[in-house]
């Protein structure tokens, strides 16, 4: 192919290219808001930042960007250090922090120290990758920044960002220059904010930002956001309802649909709550026993079949469960639940029997078990029966079982015998049915969700995992392999757009 630049032409381009990357830069370095009018939010053919910034963002950017300046030495002094940032999930906390952060690392001329604390591990990743790819995209605006496991550094400053998770002993001791929490209504106990929160006051300077979706509850991280709305001097803001373009009506009437209304306001109408959202209610989960059905003992040649366990040696339930699907409906056709006593737990020769029962009594079986909890068996047996590991993969398993299995109930597309799931010589109603209707659903940092149960000792969640085991398998083979399926698969709630 010929070369259609001359050696005149292509040192000429060269030199231009130069000339407006260092233009680039001595815009990007005087002040942040110059800098977020040349940054892209993608590759090279993507928008920039500034093409899609939306009037809250803006707020928020303008109302922090002195404590930046002052904090690299462009100014004196900034009035407000302390930020408490809401907005609902979807609406760029995290990529709009990843911008702060890059700006101050690359071009504060000394060096700085900062901390971004997440409540795990999965949400701490968030914050490095938004920051990793404004890095890569950005290169001119960004050339001295090194991307690091946990760390991102200028190798010019030394100045660096580390990335921490729940670890309360790292924390202490540190003597940052600013501080980021993010999603601080998901952190589990307070000692991590109290460690971050005294760090910060050593420095007069120290910049604090705090990002989080709304809470639940009244506890301390109530506590810490009213403190922030009434204080001079943290700046407040709380975006009610979903703003950003970005995100379709149809993906939230998808979540209307697949989340209880509690849960769904507090992420996505950023609305606090009492206290964790329902899971079913007992007229939802009532409406799915069906009267003509009853405990099966066998299977029938033209099913197929899927078996799962919940196993728990001392302390909890052994559920077993069969379940087969007629049309877009799930059929329970046999639960057994077995409960440990005080001097006799639950031996896993209880499953081992189990498997060799239901395999030699419904045709076409395959069984779903937790490897956490029954890898032994899954080694034993995988040879002799059809076992399948549950797959929780960073908590999106927990996630598709609770939706799903939610998704079912309240569509009334499962349904089971009367007394399904009850517990033998119980002395109160303990079965399936009261069961699904005690149980709460708790969100992580990412927004995924996971069936629990209340902290009271007659509660439990076993026969509600190893019903949305069965189930999460049938239905995914359905969206597979039939059309007419139409339960709709959930998928985890995370950030839109960029």
């Amino acid at each position: 192919m010929t070369n259609w630049l001359t050696p005149a032409s292509r040192q000429d381009l060269i030199s231009r290219l130069r000339l407006q990357h260092a233009w680039q830069q001595r815009l990007a370095a005087r002040d942040p808001a110059d800098y977020r009018q040349i940054l892209r939010i993608g590759s090279g053919v993507g928008p920039l930042f500034c093409e899609v910034l939306q009037a809250w963002q803006q707020r928020d950017f303008l109302a922090l960007d002195p404590a930046w300046r002052a904090l690299a030495g462009l100014t004196e002094n900034a009035t407000v250090r302390r930020a408490y940032l809401e907005r609902p999930r979807g609406h760029s906390k995290t990529t709009d922090t990843a911008i702060q952060v890059t700006w101050i690392l690359q071009w504060s001329p000394h060096t700085l120290r900062g901390l971004a604390a997440a409540a795990d591990q999965e949400q701490a990743t968030l914050i490095h990758t938004a920051i990793a790819d404004l890095v890569r995209h950005n290169p001119v605006l960004c050339p001295d920044l090194m991307v690091q496991k946990q760390v991102i550094r200028n190798r010019h400053t030394g100045s660096q960002l580390q990335v921490i998770s729940s670890d309360v002993s790292s924390s202490w001791g540190q003597l940052p220059d600013f501080v980021i929490c993010d999603e601080v209504c998901h952190w589990a106990k307070p000692d991590l904010w109290y460690s971050l929160s005294s760090s910060a006051a050593k420095k007069p300077g120290c910049v604090l930002v705090v990002l989080t979706n709304a809470g639940i509850g009244t506890g301390w991280q109530w506590e810490l956001r009213e403190t922030a709305r009434t204080s001079a001097e943290w700046y407040f803001s709380s975006l009610q309802g979903p703003q950003a373009p970005w995100i379709t009506p149809a993906s939230l009437a998808e979540q209307q649909r697949l989340l209880p209304p509690s849960v769904y306001a507090r992420l996505w109408e950023n609305a606090w709550q009492h206290s964790d959202g329902e899971f079913v209610t007992l007229a939802e989960v009532a409406a799915c026993r069906d009267s003509r059905l009853m405990l099966r003992s066998h299977g029938h040649a033209e099913f197929d079949y899927v078996a799962a366990i919940d196993y728990a040696e001392k302390h909890d339930r052994t559920v077993g469960v069969v379940v087969h699907r007629e049309g877009p409906t799930m059929i329970v056709d046999r639960m057994d639940v077995v409960a440990p006593s005080a001097d006799q737990p639950v031996l896993v020769q209880w499953v081992e029997d189990w498997i060799a029962h239901i395999a030699a009594h419904f045709p076409r079986v395959r069984f779903v078990l937790d490897e956490y909890q029954l890898l032994g068996v899954i080694q034993r047996l995988s040879a002799k029966y059809r076992l399948q590991r549950f797959d929780f993969a960073a908590g999106r398993g927990n996630h598709a079982l609770a939706l799903t299995l939610r998704n079912l109930i309240v569509h009334q597309q499962v349904r089971w015998y009367p007394g399904c799931g009850q517990l033998a010589n119980s002395p109160t109603c303990d079965d399936l049915e009261t069961e699904l209707a005690a149980l709460v659903l708790r969100t992580n940092s990412g927004g995924r969700v996971r069936i629990d149960h209340r902290r009271q000792p007659c509660c439990h969640d076993d026969r509600a995992f190893a019903l949305g085991a069965a189930c999460l398998e049938l239905t995914r083979e359905s969206a597979t392999n039939h059309d007419w399926f139409e339960v709709t698969m959930p998928t985890a709630a995370g950030e839109f757009g960029w």
